[in-house]
């Protein structure tokens, strides 16, 4: 880029930023005279509605006066008589057949003397506070929401009447009479709302309903809208009842669509000004810069053409000026780089002799070695010929030994290489006999495990378990005790592998055999751990949950040894946790003493046991499956599955939420489902 372009584009973009930094400084002087604006708007018209609602209520307050002093009203209502009440307040300035007025007169004990016009004759306008306070002499004057959609002004004034003791005068007026002074007096369109956004009254209902605002009646706000190709400014100031709460809003809406468009339009005119004098002044600034630093150009020409070897081109200025200097200058540059020209072009057919014999030198090395190794070296000798040739010596040697090294490295790999590979192979031959001998322990594991149970019509028995690795420390057992006892255990070793395997299968050879003759779950379970805790020198221990079913009462009888909560669940679908009898898990500590628990199961419940592999399963983000998720589960119809079904979609569950992380640990399922009777064991 040219340096008088690069000027004149500095010039430009710093016009820009300070037309930029104008235009901010204008936008947040509009936002902040806006603001100053609403604020001012929402203080003037506060004072100017209080001052109407003032002017109102002392209106109100003379024609209470005039009705105080009037005679014929205190006879007639002495004697309630409402025709000449009407009159006397007729005469007085209260108009009764008026909808917009109320008129009524409460007694000391808040009872409705007499109430005529808008008022309400089944209760006072004023509310109990407000009436005890004027009962007492108090003048209470302001705005009183009546209805949902009405607030009207009410003043007040305490008389005394013949036989009834002290009683309040009060007189209201539609709020809306003060509302349409209040918009002229601003030239505005008003709308009064409620604090729940009803509207009591308004100048110009079509405007309010097409500008659809939200309104917070509690707090004043000044905002601007765009209407139907319109500006307004809302302004919204809460309006306060006779006990100083907010009951509504008076909300104003002044159209200064001709305001904005005027100051919108000298704004533009404002810019476009703006935008005409920058433009002028850069194109002047560059064609200034053009004609100045043309002579310069010339010379930067000559130079260009050096710098490409054209050593005929010649400068033709002269003078002692800056560019005289230059000038003098590329004559001295153009004799230096004719010599520099003629020094290369030797060096170079010296470069071509000495680059011919040191490849034909590299190719006959590359003929001689291994073969597998002569492409790596020939692409060594390309790249070696595209090196400085500033030292031929250094570069050689640079070469010889980039390729001694590879040739050392070779060697290495390929002696590392043998060494490895007959490691392997021995590492190979040991670990198939070793898989053998897993997946041998694998089937006789799983051979152990009860496969199926004797068809019975009391109940339906299935267990499942999945390991980890080849073999696990997972267990499950069912057998009859004798014919109507059915003894179930789920168990989880600590630990994986083998040494699991074998306390595995140790712990249910001892439970099974104990279980025959030790009825009792909590007795079994105390000589089981005794025997394991006494010689346990892999400080091995198993988590149990043992139970006994009375398969012709339901009974069930168990100990909890520091397992996994199991589930009921009951024939109409309701999912439940067995209590745990807080045990200890077993082999941790002998002489532990165990205690029983026990329910009763009805015709169609199932209990689903499980080990710790279902809940703690992980998926490839680390989640773990959790019991809620399990619960979930068994509450979408555990209850109409199937017992082997039951087992097989936990599972199905439980892989689907892996997403194919690998198995965390062994994972065991048993479902008893107890159908009830006391017939005989059915055959297939």
């Amino acid at each position: 880029m040219l340096l008088r372009t690069r000027i004149t584009l500095i010039v430009a973009l710093g016009f820009i930023v300070l037309m930029l930094g104008i235009w901010g400084a204008t936008v947040l002087r509009d936002r902040v005279w806006e603001k100053r604006e609403g604020e001012v708007a929402i203080s003037g018209q506060t004072v100017l509605w209080r001052e109407i609602v003032a002017f109102s209520t002392s209106n109100l307050s003379r024609i209470l006066e005039r009705v105080d002093g009037s005679a014929a009203f205190r006879i007639a209502l002495g004697f309630s008589d409402r025709p000449g009440l009407a009159a006397a307040l007729k005469d007085a300035g209260v108009d009764v057949g008026d909808p917009e007025t109320a008129f009524e007169v409460v007694g000391t004990d808040h009872e409705l003397i007499f109430s005529a016009g808008g008022a309400d004759h089944n209760r006072s306008i004023l509310d109990a506070n407000s009436l005890d306070r004027a009962l007492k002499g108090e003048v209470i004057t302001g705005l009183r929401q009546v209805a949902a959609n009405r607030i009207i002004v009410v003043a007040t004034r305490t008389v005394v009447l013949p036989n009834r003791g002290a009683a309040v005068v009060v007189l209201g007026r539609d709020a809306a009479i003060g509302m349409d002074r209040f918009a002229r007096g601003i030239g505005a369109s008003t709308t009064l709302v409620t604090v729940r956004g009803r509207v009591v009254a308004s100048t110009d209902m079509r405007l309010w309903e097409r500008a659809k605002l939200n309104i917070a009646a509690r707090r004043p706000e000044a905002i601007r809208i765009g209407l139907d190709g319109h500006d307004y400014n809302v302004t919204s100031i809460p309006v306060a009842d006779i006990g100083g709460s907010t009951i509504g809003a008076l909300v104003s809406l002044i159209d200064t669509t001709e305001i904005l468009q005027t100051s919108s339009f000298i704004r533009q005119s404002a810019i476009v000004g703006a935008i005409a004098i920058v433009l002028i002044g850069v194109i002047g600034l560059n064609v200034f810069l053009w004609y100045s630093f043309r002579p310069l150009e010339e010379a930067i020409d000559v130079l260009q053409a050096l710098a490409r070897g054209d050593t005929s081109v010649t400068v033709e200025h002269g003078g002692s000026d800056e560019i005289g200097r230059i000038a003098s200058a590329v004559v001295a540059l153009r004799g230096n780089v004719q010599a520099l020209a003629e020094t290369r072009r030797q060096r170079e057919r010296v470069r071509r002799r000495q680059g011919a014999v040191i490849s034909g030198e590299l190719k006959a090395l590359a003929d001689s070695i291994d073969p597998t190794d002569r492409e790596e070296v020939l692409a060594l000798l390309a790249n070696s010929s595209r090196l400085e040739q500033d030292d031929e010596l250094k570069r050689i040697a640079r070469v010889l030994h980039d390729l001694s090294r590879r040739i050392v490295e070779q060697h290495t790999r390929l002696s590392s290489m043998v060494v490895e590979l007959r490691e392997a192979l021995i590492t190979k031959t040991k670990l198939a006999g070793l898989q053998q001998e897993l997946e041998i322990a694998r089937q006789v594991q799983l051979a152990i495990l009860p496969k199926e149970f004797p068809p019975d019509s009391r109940v339906a028995v299935h267990g499942q378990m999945t390991p980890a690795r080849e073999v696990g420390g997972d267990f499950y057992d069912y057998f009859m005790i004798d014919e109507r006892t059915l003894g179930f255990v789920v168990a989880d070793v600590s630990g994986k592998g083998v040494p699991a395997a074998l306390f595995m299968a140790i712990s249910r050879t001892l439970l099974r055999s104990t279980a025959l003759f030790e009825r009792s779950p909590a007795g079994c379970i105390r000589r089981l751990n005794d025997l394991l805790a006494v010689e346990n020198e892999q400080m091995l221990f198993v988590t149990v949950l043992y139970g006994v079913v009375n398969l012709d009462t339901g009974r069930v009888t168990y100990v909890n040894a520091g397992h996994n909560l199991p589930y009921r669940i009951r024939r109409n679908g309701e999912v439940s946790t067995v209590p745990s009898t807080k045990g200890m898990a077993v082999a941790v500590m002998e002489g532990f003493v165990y205690a029983e628990g026990a329910f009763d199961l009805e015709p169609g419940d199932t209990l689903f046991l499980y080990t710790d592999g279902v809940t703690e399963a992980f998926d490839v983000d680390e989640n773990a499956y959790g019991e809620r998720r399990l619960e979930t589960l068994l509450a979408t119809g555990a209850s109409d599955w199937s017992v082997p079904e039951l087992s097989e979609r936990v599972l199905a569950s439980v892989h689907i939420f892996e997403r194919g992380a690998p198995q965390a640990d062994d994972i065991t399922c048993l479902t008893l489902r107890y159908f009830g009777g006391k017939g005989p064991r059915r055959t297939l």
